[in-house]
């Protein structure tokens, strides 16, 4: 017996296409977003919940469900007529013209209680348990469809970038890195350039953030950029919520807590086997909470133990948002 796939809304409760988009509401994805996709499967445009409003062009959502029974301690009912619920681990970004169908809109305590829930961390099912299978293929079809928004996203968030000033040198930010609580493995880095410099900086373990075990953290360096020295690293966790290696491509997808203020460059790296991997251009960013990056690996390099590296560079003085 095939599952339902979204959530159902009672008999004449769908809105009409003019309603203002808000948070709280209920939306079909476009029908002609389904597509094939990964793994050779037929990807069918999920119902999400709107959370939020980026900016005027694309939202932030919650993928929903329409079987109770597939739903985990951690996953929000909807309420109000949906028989469904929603799932505060698998959120994303989306542009607006990628809703289609509005089906009603929840009780605002709903979209709070998924917002609450992001925060407060996520319930790990027991591995090859149905529920596991389940959200695996849940985060999967999210990706899909997330995935597409990419490019355009990358486009608007572009400023969001934070240049070294012209004439930096090499000697200039290993003086600063010096003065900084970071440390450097035993490596030859005599020829790294100024932005490999920030990657083989290593956290101090002092100020590396503790994690439960049944969460992917990655300790992320922010450096703060001040009239052309860095002045300043911290770290801050980043969770991983989606990492897979298919078609020599290693898709890493995940979120952030808060963001660091000021103006932000992310940048990443897949460390493997002694090197650091660039991601494919154009296929790595951030938007809101949420970020990603696409690693060109060969088989050999996906078996070798490997992990996720992000800088974050933040501009406090002589920059501009």
């Amino acid at each position: 017996m095939e599952l339902p796939l979204c959530p159902i809304p009672e008999e004449d409760a769908c809105c009409p296409a003019e309603t203002p988009l808000g948070s709280g509401q209920l939306y079909a994805l476009d029908l002609q977003l389904a597509g094939w996709g990964p793994k050779a499967r037929y990807y069918n445009p999920p119902v999400v919940l709107v959370l939020s409003l980026t900016d005027a062009h694309s939202v932030f959502v919650c993928q929903t469900y329409g079987d109770p029974d597939l739903a985990g301690p951690d996953d929000i009912a909807l309420g109000g007529g949906f028989a469904g619920f929603a799932q505060p681990w698998n959120c994303y970004t989306l542009m607006r013209q990628d809703l289609g169908l509005h089906l009603g809109t929840v009780d605002a305590l709903v979209a709070e209680m998924v917002r609450r829930q992001i925060d407060q961390g996520r319930f790990s099912p027991l591995p090859g348990s149905l529920l596991w299978f389940f959200r695996q293929m849940e985060v999967e079809t999210g990706f899909f469809f997330s995935s597409r928004s990419v490019d355009q996203l990358l486009a608007r968030h572009e400023r969001a970038s934070i240049p070294f000033p012209a004439g930096i040198d090499n000697g200039t930010i290993r003086r600063d890195l010096h003065s900084l609580p970071v440390r450097f493995p035993l490596v030859d880095l005599s020829a790294a350039s100024v932005v490999d410099l920030l990657f083989w900086a290593e956290p101090d373990p002092k100020h590396l953030p503790l994690a439960a075990a049944d969460t992917e953290i990655v300790p992320a360096l922010v450096f703060t950029l001040e009239y052309g020295r860095l002045t300043a690293a911290e770290v801050v966790p980043l969770s991983v919520s989606f990492c897979e290696y298919a078609d020599n491509l290693l898709t890493v997808t995940g979120s952030i807590a808060s963001l660091p203020s000021g103006s932000r460059a992310w940048l990443f790296r897949w460390h493997t086997g002694g090197q650091l991997i660039e991601p494919l251009p154009e296929h790595a960013g951030h938007d809101n909470l949420l970020f990603w990056a696409a690693f060109p690996l060969t088989p050999e390099q996906a078996t070798q133990p490997g992990h996720l590296v992000v800088r974050i560079l933040r501009e406090e003085g002589g920059g501009s948002d």
